[in-house]
């Protein structure tokens, strides 16, 4: 049975993201960052580096606002609206929700065909992919954990200009929720 390296993942995607931080503070000096974040669709070995200026996210996330409150104000015009009420109510946030409204969506694309491989090899732990894959994302999730808590150790945000505070996080491609691990250049109290 084969099992997979997830250090030499970590490794390596520690390693191309260094790269790619560094690109983007050489390519964007005068961008205020506001946030960093993967989108990954790991069952195809994709991990895709986008990033936010501090301008755009607010304006994503007035444009989040408006949309929020016309979709609140068409459900209150429906008879028993009370019943779709948990569904269709959601937070309003101060960034985008939606990773393809970022400033720089998609800016690198990491593939590691190890990854792809495994997924689909006759040693993949779990096979029913009618549900929702766990052993993937649970793997995949703290993998992005390790790494994020890599890449700020090593300084390697300290190039970019950041807003404060800074998000770094990650998202699955397939279910579009983003899950901010850590906030960085917190303004002093």
């Amino acid at each position: 049975m084969m099992t997979f390296d997830w250090q030499a993942l970590e490794d390596r995607l520690v390693e191309q993201s260094t790269a790619v931080l560094r690109q983007f503070a050489a390519e964007h000096p005068d961008v205020l960052c506001s946030f960093f974040a993967y989108d990954t669709n790991p069952a195809y070995g994709e991990f895709l580096l986008s990033f936010d200026s501090q301008e755009n996210m607010r304006r994503s996330a007035q444009k989040d606002e408006q949309r929020q409150i016309a979709q609140r104000e068409m459900m209150l015009k429906l008879e028993g609206s009370w019943r779709g009420a948990k569904f269709n109510l959601r937070s309003v946030s101060d960034s985008s929700p939606d990773l393809g409204e970022v400033a720089y969506p998609l800016y690198a694309e990491l593939i590691f065909k190890e990854l792809e491989a495994f997924c689909m090899s006759e040693d993949y732990p779990q096979k029913n992919h009618e549900v929702e894959d766990n052993y993937i994302h649970g793997n995949v999730g703290i993998m992005l954990w390790k790494v994020v808590e890599r890449l700020i150790t090593s300084e390697v945000f300290a190039p970019l200009r950041l807003a404060s505070p800074f998000r770094v996080g990650y998202q699955f491609h397939d279910d579009g929720h983003f899950i901010v691990l850590r906030l960085l250049n917190w303004p002093a109290l």
